[in-house]
């Protein structure tokens, strides 16, 4: 699996991402103030870092992800901090009950994932949490360095960023796109409507 192969090299940004992560997350307290959370759940958590930013808030938090390299680094990032983390397998249900989280969040997975896979995603993250979910995820504003990093990465990032917000609005009651920084955007959605997964 890729992400198995480059978790290492993720790893060496885990630093720089908490900081990144920590300036997001003051700067979009007007949309979301994920401090009056309590349980988040962290969708594709990677090696770790949106998990730590969390729950340095004082928040109960719980990264899911498909690579078992990433959450083999996340789990040596994040230990003592109070992080659960679970291997997931791509495209199964979420081992968690529905109405589980106060938020769920994902940063930088849902634009790899094709559009049936991220179907999927917009339906399980609405089952278990029960009310707002956020991707935090590129904006339209592109960089060669991203093109070509995503071109390798093989996803669905090139048609992702065409299509997102009316992908979104097609199964979501509202979205609401509002940037972070230059190249990236928080994509604040509620709960799908009942019996609108077009999936």
């Amino acid at each position: 699996m890729l992400f198995d192969t480059i978790a290492p090299i993720y790893a060496l940004f885990f630093n720089y991402q908490v900081r990144y992560y920590r300036k997001v997350l003051d700067r979009m307290k007007d949309w979301i103030d994920v401090d009056e959370h309590n349980k988040i759940l962290d969708f594709g958590c990677g090696t770790g870092a949106l998990s730590y930013a969390l729950q340095e808030r004082g928040l109960e938090v719980v990264g899911v992800d498909t690579s078992a390299g990433m959450l083999r680094r996340a789990k040596n990032k994040l230990q003592d901090t109070g992080v659960k983390l679970i291997k997931i397998e791509p495209g199964e249900d979420l081992p968690f009950d529905d109405d589980s989280f106060d938020l769920a969040i994902s940063s930088f997975v849902i634009h790899g994932l094709k559009p049936e896979e991220r179907r999927k995603v917009y339906g399980e993250l609405s089952r278990v949490s029960k009310a707002d979910i956020v991707f935090h995820d590129y904006n339209r504003n592109r960089s060669i360095i991203t093109d070509i990093a995503e071109y390798l990465e093989r996803g669905d990032y090139f048609n992702f960023i065409k299509v997102a917000e009316g992908e979104m609005k097609e199964f979501f009651d509202s979205v609401r796109i509002v940037d972070v920084d230059k190249r990236a955007a928080w994509y604040i959605i509620k709960k799908a409507r009942d019996g609108c997964d077009k999936g």
